[in-house]
């Protein structure tokens, strides 16, 4: 049902306010939770005994109430007060010359609110003010302002949509809110707005936060179990045979780290269930998680005699991987491919009749591999890297894939370099199991970062000079492509110009999401075969490119950027066996603490934490494009009541 002036006794302006906020009917005014509550049981008798760090109640007597206008136009009210004692307070407003109209000189009133003292006085800044006579609740919820409704607003007229609780349906299904113990939303929402004590409040907002998460997770955590069921009996049960695995790991140049281990062991086990795989694989950059899915697929070929597919979303990092897998596991014999886009008709033909023909064991490429005339002999296992840049329908052709020869469920494996909260993961991927690979191989030298002040910047021009000259690669990201007539920052087009004046000896490339597909690949292989010396760039390279030559990563207005995307550039460095260095621009004198984290640690898990605390997740990982809603009472952090939740709906729907 719709809002309007006269179910709430208010103006089409506050309904106008309303509806830009979002709030257009009932359930979206009752769905404004209120942020806490004030427990005004307590009232002091005595201004000596406020406190100066909250608010307090105070029984008093109203003296006197005067209104000027300053000098800017505004109208001041004061209101004089006495408490038992004889003792004076003030209490003082802007704008509200009819708040206190209704009391008269005399009155005993109580006073709400959070004092201050200065100037040798105590005073009230705002206060709220009510006949002592007045049966209030005690109890009061406090609701945050919304596009210019105040906060009071919405206590005051909440009243004239409660006789609507008795049309609020249950979300949650009966059987988890009987063994929980949970009242009816109905009665949650009727609790958390009209309060009677502090402990009615605080269970409405813990039993409406499980309700909020649960509604998210419950789709995802569904398709899970529909998959499951679907590909049950459908997907090759590859058993996992522990010597093949120690044999394989002992043919690597390098010793895997713990965490790589056990993600290994995590995706070998799920591929001997004869139900399809769905693992998600995080890990930040450089922990090696490419490493684990190759010998997961070297263990399936050998084992099950199956096909393997990796899905890359650039030419270059399908290359890349191509290149990495030959040089690090060619001597185990198997029979490999490419199929990108660039390649010439007759090339990818070729390709893809060895993959209907069963001539190769794994292929390695782009979208390409999706194409409608691609089959596969006997595809089981799929690997997508950086998965959030393909669209789900992307990834369901080839997790859904049916070969030429009869047709079966594929093991999918998704990887991200994206560092995300494990309980932002868990609810956003609630679809897959979760893998965390956050250790980093035992050498990797951490990559020294500096927040640069503006005439600290000739310094460090100096220090990247010194590192071309060494024979080393730089980027250096803008947050703009050309310049803008609104924002006063760096682009890419303009910061390419000062480059090849700042640095004349050397050449400058430049990439930004306006260029064409085959021209950012271009660009791109000129600063990975070291044409380029100093790559210009938006933050289309947050992802995708090692180039181990790169050493110093530069990022103009770095305050524009997020936490967790500002690590994302910083891991296209450090990748070799040089130290590797970022600088971080500021387009004024930054004083927050937030660039300082990057400073302060390497650990990407860390900053998106931080992040998320500081932005939430709407902003921090593009997750409105995913599907999530922003929380209205539900804390993401809340890894107990997330897991909890993941535990109640599998369990329900098992």
């Amino acid at each position: 049902m719709l809002i309007d002036k006269a179910l709430l006794h208010t103006t089409d302006s506050h309904v106008k306010r309303l509806a830009e906020a979002g709030i257009r009917t009932v359930e979206d005014l009752l769905g404004h939770y209120p942020r806490a509550v004030e427990n005004r049981s307590d009232v002091l008798d005595a201004f000596s005994f406020v406190n100066l760090k909250e608010k307090n109640s105070v029984a008093c007597v109203l003296e006197t109430v005067t209104s000027e206008r300053t000098r800017s136009g505004k109208t001041l009210t004061k209101a004089i007060l006495k408490d038992r004692h004889g003792f004076l307070s003030e209490a003082v407003y802007f704008s509200r010359p009819f708040f206190l109209q209704k009391l008269r000189p005399g009155d005993d009133v109580v006073l709400f609110g959070k004092p201050k003292y200065e100037y040798g006085r105590l005073s009230f800044p705002s206060p709220e003010i009510a006949a002592a006579t007045a049966s209030g609740p005690s109890v009061v919820p406090v609701y945050s302002d919304a596009n210019y409704v105040p906060g009071a607003w919405f206590r005051e007229k909440m009243k004239y949509v409660r006789p609507y609780l008795s049309q609020v349906a249950d979300l949650l299904p009966q059987e988890i809110r009987k063994r929980r113990g949970f009242r009816s939303k109905a009665d949650n929402i009727a609790a958390i707005h009209f309060p009677e004590t502090v402990a009615d409040f605080e269970r409405a907002r813990s039993e409406l936060a499980y309700e909020e998460l649960f509604a998210i997770q419950f789709a995802g955590i569904s398709r899970k179990m529909d998959l499951r069921k679907a590909s049950e009996g459908k997907a090759k049960a590859i058993a996992l045979n522990a010597e093949r695995v120690k044999d394989i790991l002992a043919k690597l140049p390098f010793e895997m780290t713990g965490k790589q281990k056990i993600s290994l062991f995590q995706a070998l086990k799920d591929m001997e269930k004869p139900h399809s795989m769905t693992r998600l694989l995080q890990g930040d950059v450089g922990t090696g998680k490419t490493a684990v899915a190759f010998v997961a697929a070297i263990h399936a070929v050998f084992e099950a005699g199956i096909q393997v597919a990796l899905m890359a979303p650039t030419e270059i990092l399908a290359k890349q991987h191509f290149a990495s897998f030959e040089r690090t596991f060619g001597s185990f014999g198997l029979r490999t491919d490419l199929l990108v886009g660039s390649m010439t008709k007759k090339q990818k033909e070729e390709t893809k009749a060895r993959l209907r023909t069963r001539e190769t064991d794994i292929v390695i490429g782009t979208h390409a591999l999706i194409e409608d005339d691609v089959r596969f002999s006997n595809l089981g296992l799929v690997v997508v890297d950086e998965q959030h840049r393909f669209g789900v329908e992307q990834r369901s052709a080839l997790e859904k894939y049916f070969s030429v020869g009869g047709g079966i469920y594929p093991h999918s494996l998704n990887m991200t370099a994206t560092p995300i909260p494990r309980t932002l993961a868990l609810t956003l991927y609630g679809d897959q199991d979760l893998s965390v690979i956050d250790e980093y191989p035992a050498g990797r030298k951490p990559i020294v970062t500096a927040v640069v002040k503006e005439h600290q910047r000739e310094q460090a021009y100096r220090a990247v000079d010194a590192e071309l000259a060494a024979g080393r690669q730089v980027y250096w990201i803008s947050p703009l492509v050309e310049e803008s007539e609104t924002l006063d920052v760096a682009n890419a087009v303009n910061t390419a110009e000062t480059l090849r004046a700042v640095f004349p000896d050397f050449e400058v490339g430049l990439v930004h999401g306006k260029m064409k597909a085959k021209e950012k690949e271009e660009a791109m292989r000129t600063f990975y075969d070291r044409e380029v010396k100093v790559l210009s760039s938006t933050s289309v390279v947050e992802v995708g490119v090692d180039n181990p030559n790169a050493t110093v990563i530069a990022i103009e207005a770095a305050e524009r950027f997020g936490l967790s995307q500002l690590h994302q550039f910083r891991g296209r460095v450090g990748r070799g066996e040089c130290q590797s260095y970022c600088y971080l621009f500021t387009t004024k004198d930054y004083t927050g603490e937030r660039l300082r984290a990057m400073e302060r640690t390497n650990d990407g898990f860390e900053l998106s934490e931080i992040d998320l605390e500081l932005r939430g997740p709407g902003e921090v990982y593009g997750v409105r494009q995913s599907g999530l809603p922003d929380l209205k009472i539900a804390d993401l952090r809340d890894l107990s009541l997330v897991s909890q939740i993941r535990e109640d709906i599998e369990a329900t729907l098992s």
